[in-house]
């Protein structure tokens, strides 16, 4: 009770506190700025494989520099600066103090451009009250979803909505006020899109999915891995419905190989799953890994059984990589999956067409190579770090534009 109170008046205040900060910095009349041709990001990096995927194509976007804000130094990239907080600094303001009070004074040294966040609360709020107290544009980046608003964010993946208990029409409300003081939203797909178009939030979004490495090779590599799963061992990806469907597949398959790459609090739980079910021999969890394009590359079958899901960037990858995608049709997953064409969407929860389509697969090599090569054509069409550059250069320039445009406007009035 006392975790569902904190979070939802931490909640009210953080989204109070974000409208009314760039309420008020709208309102007030500034000069046009010199660009610096910087971004401020700022956002939680779980795996190295999410963090390429996003930060590759901002720096290839034509922008000088790309700062990020996190917990921690990622892997190097040109053009790309770290900014982190010390771990006292933490325990003394919490990590969501921390982060604004850095992004704060790292704002006020290095002049971005654009502000950007992941997620709404806190990372997308902490950019936007930066942004707006510096009189610039401010980027929300909605990675996972609708589920970061709907019911106040208690069906995320992540985030302080998840402790709420249960769904709040008010904090609901509340997100939905804020998404609309963003000059741009990106989301992943359709859905999300649609979303925020009901809400009546359509001019500012822009859909740009995660990039992926066009390069990977998948030509003469041995499928040795039937059945591979991808993510945080967390609830909402739900892994042990993957578990029961290996199990599944193993009644006619005696032999058949999989793995679960990935770590998380649920391992030893999900560990015990496959020993009961006398699984040792068909299913391993691997941990994370930094060859997971290799194990894409070497596996048929990529699965997702998440309760929630943007649009996956492991998925992305795996279809890249040739393994053709049996997934929940959640999110976005349908942006790039075509049941029946190069992969098959599955009713969330139904873990016996998870596994009859499986079987499909395994048992029909041609059907499993037509499926294959038709995943790879589709997300080398819409997920290249070329094509997601490109549409994160306009929508960059075009934002930055826009409210230098509008602020030159209120500049000459108020002379």
């Amino acid at each position: 009770m006392i975790r569902r109170t904190a979070a939802y008046v931490l909640l009210v205040c953080v989204y109070g506190l974000a409208w009314l900060i760039a309420t008020i910095g709208r309102a007030i009349p500034r000069r046009v700025w010199k660009p610096t041709g910087r971004l401020m990001i700022t956002g939680t990096f779980h795996n190295p494989n999410w963090y390429l995927s996003h930060i590759t194509p901002l720096s290839r976007s034509g922008v000088e520099e790309v700062i990020v804000v996190t917990d921690e130094p990622q892997v190097s990239l040109d053009r790309v600066r770290f900014v982190c907080w010390p771990g006292w600094l933490s325990k003394v303001l919490s990590r969501v103090g921390a982060r604004a009070v850095t992004m704060v004074f790292a704002g006020l040294r290095y002049r971005p451009d654009l502000y950007m966040g992941y997620h709404l609360g806190p990372g997308a709020c902490t950019a936007l009250m930066a942004g707006k107290s510096m009189g610039r544009p401010v980027c929300y980046q909605m990675t996972g979803g609708p589920v970061e608003i709907i019911g106040g964010g208690i069906y995320a993946a992540d985030g302080i909505g998840t402790a709420l208990g249960q769904p709040s029409k008010l904090i609901e409300a509340m997100a939905l006020a804020v998404v609309k003081q963003f000059d741009l939203v990106v989301v992943r797909g359709s859905k999300a899109k649609g979303f925020l178009g009901a809400h009546g939030i359509e001019r500012s979004v822009a859909v740009i999915t995660g990039s992926v490495n066009s390069h990977l090779s998948c030509g003469d590599t041995v499928r040795d891995i039937d059945l591979i799963l991808v993510g945080r061992l967390v609830p909402v990806k739900q892994v042990h419905q993957f578990i029961a469907i290996v199990n599944a597949v193993a009644q006619t398959i005696a032999d058949v190989r999989a793995i679960v790459v990935g770590d998380g609090p649920l391992k030893a739980e999900l560990q015990s799953m496959v020993v009961q079910l006398g699984l040792t021999d068909n299913l391993e969890f691997v941990g994370q890994r930094k060859d997971v394009d290799a194990l894409l590359a070497r596996s048929r079958i990529f699965m997702l059984t998440s309760r929630s899901e943007g649009l996956s960037i492991a998925m992305a990858e795996a279809m890249s990589a040739g393994a053709v995608p049996v997934v929940a049709d959640v999110g976005e997953l349908r942006d790039l999956v075509t049941d029946g064409v190069n992969g098959y969407l599955i009713e969330p929860n139904n873990l016996e067409q998870y596994a009859s389509k499986a079987l499909f697969l395994l048992q029909d090599d041609s059907l499993w190579d037509c499926y294959s090569q038709k995943a790879v054509e589709r997300v080398r069409q819409a997920c290249t770090i070329e094509a997601v550059s490109r549409k994160w250069g306009q929508q960059i320039r075009r934002v930055i534009s826009r409210m230098q445009g509008e602020e030159h406007v209120t500049s000459g009035k108020t002379q």
